[in-house]
């Protein structure tokens, strides 16, 4: 790209050059032979003038001014033939045509520029001055003229190769840098980021290029924190939905029905969790409608009444009236309840409550049990595991960052027993009633 930026400009300026530059150079060739004919035509009229009155009174005329080098003056008759000076012994065209007709005359013959002046008396011809000279003495002159003109025309090249060449690399540069970007990104390297050339195009290039790799990279993060996030949230109700369906096998009649009917249940529910997952991957935006904190809590009652109940630990839902309104999404308000009563039921101990209340403009949704308290640090405890590093499994930091993602906290609040608080932003007060 650089050479053919440079080729392209060099190659502009010659074409610019040479069509000024030749017709230049012909009009400096004609101007020095009109210059030199002028410089000719002004010797022959002073040796005219000198020996007018001679020649019309008959005399012999006087000495011919003197001439440079290379120029021949001659002073001829009526009839033709030179009475003095330099020149042909008799009258050649242009002097034979002075004499006819009593006006000057130019001539380029026999590598000789010729002028002839009439001398005359009024209307008749007395005699007529000759000045020639050699047309090659005007050569050197336009010689170095054209050499001086190309001089320069090699200089404008010159430059305009210089600073065709800084901008080629000006332009070249940051491509090239958009280049070996976009290379990196087919690679899958999402963290490339070009910085801006300063040239507007081309940062517009540059611009969209970074937006694309964040963009992609943000869509990688998705897809991967969904898959982790999905063997998580998965892994119980596979588990719950594994365990009734064997425990139906084990019986017949009636309660192999009913226990059919809750694994359908809870393959739905298991449904919904992974379009739950899917939609908070995809970013797919919410509804502007509140939360219906009684359907919420009726929610957690189906899906965790049953698993609670079967291992003698009860579920307590506590709903306080006139909550305020919270459009946060429903769908990551419920996988992070769902990460939090199934920290409850695997790690806790005695009842499971869940309690809605009025925190002042905000909604607090307590979840805790009777366990023994934890002794981690709460920066340990909500660190999602990688490996090889400390953590303490993904749930609580996916609960986390769901409910940040939401413009809400969820802290520790109490060790002992052990109570995680989610709090969801809200506004006016809705006036939900007690469940």
């Amino acid at each position: 790209m650089r050479k053919r930026i440079i080729a392209l400009a060099v190659l502009a300026a010659v074409l610019a050059i040479s069509m000024f530059g030749v017709p230049l150079a012909a009009g400096v060739a004609y101007y020095y032979l009109v210059d030199e004919t002028s410089e000719l035509e002004r010797l022959a009229d002073t040796a005219a003038i000198d020996n007018a009155a001679d020649l019309v009174q008959g005399r012999q005329a006087t000495a011919l001014p003197a001439v440079e080098s290379g120029t021949n003056l001659a002073l001829y008759d009526v009839t033709g033939g030179r009475t003095t000076g330099t020149g042909p012994s008799t009258a050649d065209g242009a002097v034979a045509a002075a004499l006819r007709d009593n006006t000057v005359h130019h001539d380029m013959t026999g590598g000789l520029l010729v002028v002839a002046v009439p001398v005359a008396d009024g209307d008749h011809v007395t005699g007529v001055v000759r000045a020639a000279a050699r047309q090659s003495e005007m050569y050197p002159r336009i010689a170095f003229t054209w050499l001086a003109m190309l001089s320069l025309g090699l200089v404008a090249v010159l430059l305009t190769w210089l600073i065709a060449r800084r901008h080629a690399r000006r332009l070249a540069v940051p491509l090239e840098q958009l280049a070996t970007a976009a290379h990196r990104l087919g690679d899958g390297d999402f963290t490339v980021r070009t910085t801006p050339a300063g040239i507007g195009e081309i940062d517009a290039a540059a611009q969209a290029l970074n937006r694309t790799a964040r963009r992609l990279g943000e869509l990688v993060d998705r897809e991967r924190a969904f898959s982790a996030d999905a063997s998580h949230q998965l892994r119980t109700p596979l588990a719950g939905l594994r365990l009734r369906l064997e425990a139906a096998l084990g019986q017949d009649g009636q309660r192999q029905h009913d226990g059919v009917q809750e694994a359908i249940a809870d393959t739905d529910r298991l449904e919904r969790t992974i379009d739950d997952l899917l939609a908070l991957a995809r970013d797919v935006p919410r509804s502007d409608s509140p939360l219906d904190s009684v359907e919420m809590v009726e929610e957690l009652r189906q899906q965790w009444h049953g698993r609670l109940a079967a291992l003698g630990r009860p579920l307590r839902l506590i709903l306080d009236r006139d909550l305020p309104d919270s459009h946060v999404s429903p769908t990551a308000v419920r996988q992070v309840l769902a990460v939090l009563v199934d920290n409850a039921f695997q790690h806790g101990t005695g009842t499971v409550t869940v309690h809605v209340r009025d925190a002042g403009e905000t909604i607090a949704v307590d979840v805790g049990d009777e366990g023994s308290g934890l002794s981690v640090a709460e920066t340990e405890l909500f660190r999602r595991r990688t490996p090889g590093a400390r953590g303490h499994g993904i749930g609580l930091a996916l609960a986390r960052s769901l409910a940040e993602a939401e413009g809400g906290r969820l802290r520790l609040t109490r060790r002992q027993p052990t109570t995680f608080t989610l709090f969801l932003p809200g506004g006016h007060s809705a006036g939900v009633a007690t469940v």
